[in-house]
């Protein structure tokens, strides 16, 4: 594999299962982060062979935006009421990695790992 292959359904659950042994251990800052990679990655996976879905560098919340505009089949319909919570992945950006540890509670990367857990579902990726 080279590096500019990737392969978003491995990703996606790794970011899980890691993030889920973090906040096992009260590392939330870094398994909040990883629950937003995982959840960025199952949205990559469902975009994939959608056209116009060139969304290699993006990021959430605007990768969300753009899964809402792309993913509008019937079979789409959990994925985009997901998307449509007014709380999914509510306060991760990509940057938070450098956010203190003060700026994470055990709530918020909860709530984190349970959309990434549903993103994932929503991509018949498991966990």
């Amino acid at each position: 594999m080279t590096e500019s292959e990737q392969d978003y359904r491995a990703a996606a659950r790794r970011c899980h299962k890691d993030g889920t042994l973090l906040l096992e251990q009260g590392r939330l800052a870094n398994a909040s982060h990883l629950f937003g990679l995982g959840a960025e990655c199952a949205l990559k996976v469902l975009l994939e062979g959608h056209q116009g879905a060139d969304v290699k560098l993006s990021h959430l919340p605007e990768l969300r935006d753009h899964a809402l505009k792309c993913l509008r089949r019937r079979r789409d319909g959990a994925v985009q009421q997901l998307l449509n919570s007014d709380t999914y992945m509510l306060g991760w950006r990509i940057d938070n990695r450098y956010w203190p540890d003060a700026a994470f509670s055990e709530e918020r990367c909860k709530l984190h790992q349970s959309h990434c857990l549903r993103t994932l579902g929503a991509a018949s990726l498991g966990n």
